[in-house]
């Protein structure tokens, strides 16, 4: 057990709910504690161990069969089963998928799709069974959009890795919370609200930094989110720009993205670290420094009206601060680079 230590588990080893040596007495009690399932017996022989503390949401159990054994609980339905073995190995079949899994590598297997098990005769797991609906809740607090609330089914990508930086992470986490178990059934001594928050930030972890449905739908939005906001901003700036002589409202140019104000404005400050109408004014700027450079007798003060200045004065100091002279600089010097 490189992952955890016999005396981080302990805690959850004394939490003893049955042994046996009966094929099918291990049938029943398994059947009952976790969910109904088929299962036929192979070689070995049966030395059964069932450990089990619940929290809120969760339950740490550990199990050993100690002989072969195959198992089909179809779906598991309203929970999710993460299964780390402590030592020996065994089979997942789902989703089409066949995956063996060993010390150093897990799996988590999803509420809603036919699973079957093979247990080897030298396969000794931890398990945490998660409720369905406090996952779902935990991750729709997380990843939440604008766009929707449901999460709907949970997968993950299998194996669950547990020897890499995040994997390690994880390993302590469910070690920590086997040492809050208290040594025996009686009262935990820590707050149940606590405890509930400990449970949460386990899921959440497990979401966060394992590859899963709920990450890719969120990443996905997100992309699609960030398409339409920078083709709203496209529309604003194109408005903008095409009409540069006109005395443009702010309202105006949000009508013309498809947008409100509010929406226009947090669109600037996120993709252009400006407002709109800074914008606008350094669009306005550059047009007549592009006029002003090209020295065809147009005069400073026609080039600012076309350009959409009728304040002159303010003009000459917005293209001083933009470029380090003054229109009428740009305007007799052929060739002036700034």
């Amino acid at each position: 057990m490189d992952a955890w230590s016999s005396q981080q588990l302990s805690p959850l080893y004394g939490r003893e709910v049955f042994r046996s040596h009966e094929a099918d007495e291990t049938h029943e009690r398994v059947a009952h504690e976790l969910k109904a399932h088929r299962s036929v017996w192979g070689r070995g022989k049966v030395d059964a161990i069932f450990c089990r503390a619940e929290l809120s949401a969760l339950s740490l159990c550990i199990l050993r069969y100690g002989c072969d054994v195959d198992i089909e609980p179809d779906a598991l339905g309203n929970f999710v089963l993460v299964q780390m073995p402590l030592r020996g190995h065994a089979e997942i079949h789902t989703g089409g998928q066949t995956l063996q899994i060993h010390p150093g590598q897990g799996a988590v297997v999803s509420a809603h799709k036919p699973v079957r098990l093979r247990w080897h005769a030298d396969c000794e797991q931890l398990m945490l069974k998660i409720e369905l609906s406090r996952l779902q809740e935990v991750a729709r607090r997380a990843f939440a959009t604008r766009h929707s609330n449901d999460v709907g089914e949970i997968d993950f990508e299998m194996p669950l890795r547990l020897d890499d930086a995040a994997g390690t992470q994880w390993c302590r986490m469910v070690a920590n919370l086997a040492s809050l178990l208290p040594a025996s059934s009686d009262s935990s001594p820590y707050d149940p609200r606590w405890l509930a928050h400990c449970e949460d930030n386990l899921m959440l972890y497990l979401l966060c930094h394992r590859p899963n449905s709920v990450r890719r739908q969120h990443e996905a939005l997100r992309i699609g989110s960030e398409t339409t906001s920078l083709r709203q901003l496209r529309r604003a700036e194109e408005f903008m720009r095409s009409h540069l002589e006109a005395a443009l409202s702010l309202e105006e140019v949000a009508q013309a993205a498809g947008v409100n104000r509010r929406t226009l404005a947090l669109l600037f400050r996120r993709y252009r670290d400006l407002s709109p109408m800074e914008v606008l004014r350094n669009m306005r700027l550059d047009a007549a420094h592009e006029q002003l450079a090209r020295h065809d007798g147009t005069s400073v003060t026609q080039i600012a009206l076309d350009c959409g200045f009728s304040h002159l004065s303010r003009f000459a100091a917005c293209y001083r601060e933009r470029f380090g002279q003054l229109p009428r600089d740009t305007s007799r010097e052929p060739g002036a680079k700034h």
